[in-house]
């Protein structure tokens, strides 16, 4: 019996440290376990810290960009309000053209009388100030006798042959048969001319 006693009390403590070593098993898994979660935990943290920071960028990006366009949208907006304002006198210039013409056709007749010469006078002085008021908004008078014909410019509308070759050379303007005006760079009416050709 007390053989029995001693074996199943051996029994007990075999079992005890069985138990203990699985405790211990189980205990180490679980440390483990709680290790591998804390680094995986860490990992996702930092990995989350990565994410976070693209998005960051991705948004400073996106922040960058709108500035850049807003800066290209005031550029273009101040362009077009320049051109608009150099050439806002284009259309009553174009409407006035005919008139000055008409005053210098009216210049163009000899007055005989003193009555007439008052009148042409008149109409001499109009024409000075209608011309000085074009002048002063930046609108000049293109295509005279002897420059250098430039299509941008003027109207060729026939040809003149040379008849002093040293005088007169080819491809320039012989005669104006209207004038041309032009609002800063930009072409109102081009001169109708006549061309020299061999």
């Amino acid at each position: 019996m007390v053989e029995k006693k001693k074996s199943q009390a051996e029994k007990n403590n075999q079992s005890a440290t069985e138990e203990e070593i699985e405790k211990a098993v189980k205990g180490s898994k679980r440390d483990s376990n709680a290790a591998d979660e804390k680094n995986s935990a860490s990992a996702a943290a930092s990995s989350s810290a990565v994410s976070d920071a693209e998005p960051a960028v991705d948004y400073e990006d996106k922040f960058y960009r709108a500035e850049a366009e807003m800066q290209n949208m005031q550029q273009r907006f101040n362009k077009e309000r320049a051109s608009i304002l150099k050439y806002e006198g284009q259309d009553l210039a174009k409407s006035i053209l005919p008139a000055l013409d008409n005053l210098e056709r009216a210049l163009s007749v000899s007055a005989g009388d003193p009555a007439s010469k008052k009148i042409q006078d008149g109409v001499e002085l109009t024409y000075k100030s209608l011309s000085n008021a074009l002048t002063d908004n930046g609108i000049v008078k293109i295509g005279r006798a002897g420059d250098q014909f430039d299509p941008n410019l003027h109207n060729a509308i026939q040809k003149t042959p040379i008849d002093d070759p040293e005088k007169q050379k080819e491809g320039t303007i012989a005669v104006v048969l209207q004038k041309g005006y032009q609002l800063h760079d930009r072409v109102l009416r081009p001169a109708m001319v006549s061309v020299y050709t061999k």
